[in-house]
């Protein structure tokens, strides 16, 4: 039955709007007109149709921002307004009309609005003209109540166990080394992503997400009340592998089935039976990312069992230590900013001064890192970081982007006295208000673009700021070997965003937070929620082994060589947009977890 109020919308073919957000910019690199052939045609990923109305298909917090972006066809006359109404069936019937206004920045094709004004707790859906868009809730517990769903995702990519209606018992032969040959028991642990790969930086992620969603929210992460015992058990799973991992050195190796020579040839399943020729192999390398990871995670796994277990916690807390006194400093900033976060959380776990002069020794060499002058003969934006080490390009990187800033924050927050804390702390107000914000401005749906660069580094389009300073919402598709979405790039700041609302007292920082979640969970060009079982419009998981995972996180959107955006919503398999992987879901869990607690 239609509630009272409700008006049905014709029904009309659609038209094609257009995807590129810069339309009508200058193309910094010729050769991007003609772009060399590849193999696959990117463009492809790209449907032709897509609804014309976007926003959060999770909902709103009743105070918070709430906003909608229309996407003009060709030719189409603008609507002027647009209508939001109740559609839960109220006794009376419940609607407002607002104004609808071309967006700032580059994107000329959208038009923008604004309901921040509605705090009525209801279901609704907006129209504008002749389109509507997906349902959407107004209520407090709109966001908290997809944490226990993408929290099951990790409980679903278990390994070395059976997992009721994904798969039986697995890889309970895991694994031997590639360079002698020797099995170590490596069972255990999760699957990484829509394959069988045990990578240690990125399923070390998940305990990241799983110990923060502890810290921040504690007992309250669930509104069924589950409580810590639901967190704690998953965390010690997967923290079984990570320990067995750990070489007779105190370092530990890089990855379990990631292949023989980095390539696919481990992503299966095995006999179980150890010593046969199915037997997947270890990766005896030992990155230093890995190191400091290590490290950090097995001293906030000391810090959340201490009052449940505190044998286990003393245990954890002793490999991280073993770990860390067996790597050096290094020298990039993705690795320093791991080290500073490393060295932060074994001083939050033994309160040793030691480690309070190491965080702040690693902290300072970071902070060294950031640009905060004019670079590439420009004055719009300063405050990002160097890549560091032989590299002097600016950072970014398509999962830990926003970690550096990160790093400072956490380690002016545990050493809020030191003489050098204010000096972090404008660090990280300098990147949110003289990069992230002014960036974010140039997106109608007011996202970070991935990051910034001199010049044009591939044959590909490069939006200019000024100089010779560029920027792409996307990865390079001609850069490396591979590319893909942005998904972990955006949460990643909205953990950063959601830290920085609270230690700055700055709610804008909080509402810029929520547009880059906002855009993993359907404000985008397609309207698409980016977490498996959310929303009403859901791009095809690349999962070939254990198929669709409620609550799993998709790769998300990625962009072709013209910056405009991708993403499989048919039937293509991509890994690029459409694969699981486990940071998306780790920083999802870690900056919901921040947002909430703010």
């Amino acid at each position: 039955m239609v509630g009272a109020g409700i008006v049905r919308l014709p029904e009309r073919p659609m038209q094609r709007r257009s995807f590129l957000l810069g339309s009508g910019l200058a193309v910094v690199s010729a050769a991007a007109q003609n772009p060399p052939p590849r193999q696959e045609a990117v463009e492809s990923a790209t449907p032709a149709e897509e609804p014309a109305l976007v926003l959060s298909q999770v909902g709103f917090l009743p105070q918070s921002r709430k906003t909608v972006t229309y996407r003009l066809a060709s030719g189409e006359a603008p609507p002027e307004t647009f209508t939001v109404r109740d559609i839960g069936g109220p006794p009376k019937p419940f609607s407002i009309t607002r104004p609808l206004a071309q967006a700032p920045g580059d994107v000329p094709n959208c038009l923008a609005g604004d309901f921040t004004d509605l705090d009525r707790e209801g279901y609704y859906q907006i129209t504008a003209g002749d389109e509507r868009c997906a349902p959407f809730f107004i209520r407090p517990d709109a966001w908290r109540r997809t944490l226990p769903k993408a929290v099951s995702y990790h409980h679903a990519q278990r390994c070395g166990m059976a997992v009721p209606n994904i798969h039986p018992a697995c890889h309970l032969d895991d694994a031997r080394r590639r360079d002698t040959g020797e099995h170590i028991d490596v069972t255990g642990g999760w699957h990484d992503a829509g394959d069988l790969r045990k990578w240690m930086d990125a399923t070390m992620m998940a305990g990241f997400g799983l110990l923060r969603l502890a810290r921040h929210l504690g007992d309250r992460w669930d509104l069924a009340g589950s409580g810590l015992p639901v967190l704690l058990d998953e965390m010690r799973w997967g923290n079984r592998y990570f320990l067995k991992m750990q070489d007779k050195d105190g370092r530990v190796w890089a990855d379990t089935a990631g292949g023989v020579n980095g390539d696919n040839s481990d992503n299966h399943w095995t006999d179980n039976q150890a010593g046969t020729a199915d037997d997947r192999y270890i990766n005896p390398a030992k990155p230093a990312m890995v190191q400091s990871m290590f490290a950090a995670l097995q001293a906030m796994v000391a810090q959340a069992f201490t009052a449940s277990d505190p044998d286990y916690a003393q245990a954890c807390l002793a490999a991280g230590l073993r770990c860390w006194e067996a790597t050096e400093d290094p020298s990039t900033t993705r690795d320093l900013s791991w080290r500073v976060l490393a060295a932060v959380e074994l001083h939050r776990a033994t309160r040793h001064a030691q480690y309070a002069a190491d965080a702040a020794r690693s902290g300072q060499a970071l902070a060294a890192l950031q640009i905060t002058g004019p670079l590439g003969s420009q004055k719009k934006v300063r405050g990002f970081w160097e890549t560091g080490g032989p590299r002097s390009a600016p950072y970014w990187d398509p999962v830990y982007s926003a970690l550096p800033p990160m790093a400072l924050l956490e380690l002016a927050a545990a050493l809020p006295s030191h003489q050098e804390a204010s000096r972090w702390r404008d660090a990280v107000r300098l990147y949110l208000d003289e990069y992230v914000a002014p960036m974010s401005a140039r997106s109608a749906y007011g996202i970070m673009p991935l990051g910034v660069f001199l010049g044009s580094p591939t044959a590909e389009v490069y939006r200019p700021i000024e100089g010779e300073l560029t920027y792409r919402y996307f990865m390079p598709t001609r850069q490396r070997s591979w590319w893909l979405g942005t998904t972990s790039h955006l949460e990643s700041h909205a953990a950063l965003l959601g830290a920085a609302a609270r230690a700055f007292h700055k709610p804008e920082y909080r509402d810029l937070a929520f547009r880059q979640m906002e855009w993993v969970m359907g404000h985008n060009p397609f309207g698409a929620c980016l977490m498996t079982g959310e929303g009403w419009r859901n791009s095809v998981p690349y999962s070939r082994f254990a198929g669709p995972l409620a609550g799993g996180i998709v790769n998300g959107i990625a962009g072709n060589a013209q910056d405009a955006p991708i993403l499989q919503m048919e039937y293509g398999n991509d890994w690029r947009t459409g694969e699981y992987w486990t940071p998306h879901n780790a920083f999802y869990l870690w900056a919901l977890s921040q947002l909430e607690e703010a």
